[in-house]
């Protein structure tokens, strides 16, 4: 099966391959874009990075009054900024068995890509070992 429905290879490198893959609810902030990266000097390991524009909403109260919806954002800056870090969860939107079999073959393919990589470095290890 071809990767087709929501998902798109965007770019190859020599150690990275990227994958666009859309939410269904059709806002393009939503998508995901997953990278597979391999590193030439450690071949055994792979790199899968997810990237997603998280949105933290300081918008969890049904009171309208301004101030207080600062207040809570002011907040939020502040644990960010003595903390560290702050906790974001985002949801992603996949539907249907198209979309879902489009998004496992984009996970195939990019286990695919490395697994060439992989080999192809033995293969260099083997040469300069011979020589």
């Amino acid at each position: 099966m071809a990767i087709s429905y929501r998902v798109m290879k965007t770019n190859e490198f020599e150690n990275s391959i990227f994958y666009n893959i859309a939410c269904d609810c059709g806002d393009g902030d939503h998508d995901l874009i997953l990278e597979f990266e391999k590193d030439p000097d450690m071949p055994e390991y792979i790199f899968i990075n997810f990237y997603k524009r998280l949105v933290w909403s300081s918008y969890w109260n049904d009171d309208d009054k301004w101030y207080k919806n600062l207040w809570l954002r002011c907040k939020g800056a502040f644990k960010m900024l003595f903390k560290g870090y702050v906790e974001i969860e985002e949801s992603f939107l996949l539907r249907g068995e198209e979309h879902i079999d489009s998004f496992i073959e984009a996970l195939k393919e990019g286990k695919e890509y490395v697994k060439k990589g992989k080999e192809k470095n033995e293969d260099n290890t083997k040469v300069d070992s011979t020589t």
